[in-house]
């Protein structure tokens, strides 16, 4: 694993930033807007928190980056098939990744950028 990324959805962007940008200080990273849905991803030392609006039903995942499609594939084989909530497939913004269930119900996320 490379990152920890921390979703979260919000119901406005922009107090969501005002807090995270400007009152702790996190540094954009990146950001966009597009299908009615805007986001921005904020640097928190090796970790990030990115946040998206509008907000979707459910909690959003703990999110854990790696560096390849290979290691995607090599951690979703060690995965329980029945604790597989949606297999590697390629996401609306392009990243690629599966997700699983994990310890007390926690939905976990293991992606790789574009």
């Amino acid at each position: 694993m490379t990152d920890l990324w921390l979703p979260y959805t919000v119901p406005d962007l922009a107090p969501a930033l005002a807090f995270y940008r400007d009152r702790l200080g996190l540094a954009v990273v990146d950001g966009w807007s597009r299908d009615g849905e805007e986001g921005a991803v904020l640097a928190a030392g090796s970790a990030f928190v990115e946040l998206v609006s509008p907000v979707v039903p459910g909690p959003a995942p703990v999110a854990f980056q790696v560096d390849s499609d290979e290691d995607v594939n090599a951690v979703h084989a060690r995965m329980p098939p029945g604790d597989v909530l949606a297999p590697p497939h390629r996401y609306p913004r392009g990243h690629r990744g599966f997700e699983v269930r994990g310890p007390a119900g926690a939905t976990v996320m293991v992606w790789r950028e574009r």
